[in-house]
């Protein structure tokens, strides 16, 4: 891999602040907007931005509602324009109208830059340490967002970390420690083997070794066709997930609040409601279609509340 040289973040002006997150998520009555895995495509961030109501403002998205918008994570890479698609977020970011939770695609440059002092897309650099300053998942007293999977267990593991901490993030790059593990788990998701005899294809024809499962429910007596959630082909209803490796599954149930991700690159016929947990990455790189859910307090996610753009 070829990296480009990258300044110091350290040295970066940022002007995000504490109290700023605090302003953003204050209060009970607040409504947010949880906006799916956006990876570079900014027009059609711009474009379902005002389809939810929000209007540019002297360059700032802002609701006049008062409304919130909530990023899953992955807003680089894939797509024609990551530095545009983080400067948008941004601002909206400093001036209390976002927060972004930290993606797979955001931690590996994070995790790059720590080891190696470089990062490999240049223009990125400008935006790293506001990259380092958000949080791993948001867990509100109605309503929860996590890149990947909300695992009760990870989640406590990393309550206390922080990216801007090297000592964390370097401590990721070792596969044993339970932190990195952790990681791993709400940012990757959960994955178990695949019979490799019938070899299990992905909606791209890639075969695979792992398949990503349905983490928020019960895992017993479901084969591969029940408990996958990525399509994979054949999903055999007579082959079942190895039992050693669904003992870390911590079943996602109501009464737990509602809990936004993405991830998982769903392709149009796949539901993104699923009882508790709402999946808004419909595979933007692939299917040119940006998901999002309109949050009211609701303690069951409903499908009236889903929305595309472009409009299905």
């Amino acid at each position: 891999m070829q990296f480009l040289p990258c300044v110091n973040p350290r040295k970066l002006e940022f002007s995000f602040t504490s109290e700023m997150m605090q302003a953003v998520f204050d209060g009970s009555k607040t409504s947010y907007d949880f906006i799916g895995d956006v990876h570079g495509h900014h027009a059609l961030l711009a474009d379902l931005l005002v389809g939810l109501g929000y209007e540019d403002i002297s360059g700032c998205y802002k609701h006049p509602e008062a409304r919130k918008a909530v990023f899953v994570g992955d807003l680089i890479n894939r797509g024609p324009d990551s530095e545009a698609t983080l400067s948008l977020v941004r601002r909206m970011h400093e001036e209390g109208q976002a927060l972004p939770i930290l993606g797979n695609h955001e931690f590996r440059i994070i995790q790059e830059f720590v080891r190696f002092g470089k990062i490999e897309d240049r223009r990125i650099a400008p935006h790293l340490e506001w990259i380092r300053s958000w949080p791993l998942f948001l867990d509100l007293p109605d309503v929860r967002a996590v890149h990947a999977a909300w695992h009760f267990s990870s989640i406590s593991i990393l309550k206390d970390a922080r990216l801007d901490d090297d000592e964390f993030v370097e401590e990721t790059w070792n596969k044993n420690s339970a932190r990195r593990q952790a990681v791993e788990k709400i940012l990757y998701g959960l994955k178990v083997s695949l019979p490799q005899e019938l070899d299990m294809l992905d909606r791209f024809g890639i075969k695979r070794i792992k398949g990503r499962v349905r983490w928020w429910e019960h895992p017993t007596n479901k084969s591969f066709a029940d408990y996958l959630l990525s399509p994979m082909f054949p999903a055999p209803a007579d082959h079942y997930p190895p039992a050693q490796e669904v003992r870390e599954i911590e079943p996602y149930l109501f009464p737990q609040p509602p809990v936004f991700m993405g991830h998982y690159c769903l392709p149009p016929n796949i539901p993104k409601i699923s009882g508790q947990v709402v999946c808004l990455d419909g595979c933007v790189t692939c299917d040119k279609v940006l998901w999002a859910y309109r949050w009211e307090g609701e303690k069951k996610p409903v499908e009236n509340q889903l929305l595309s753009f472009p409009p299905s």
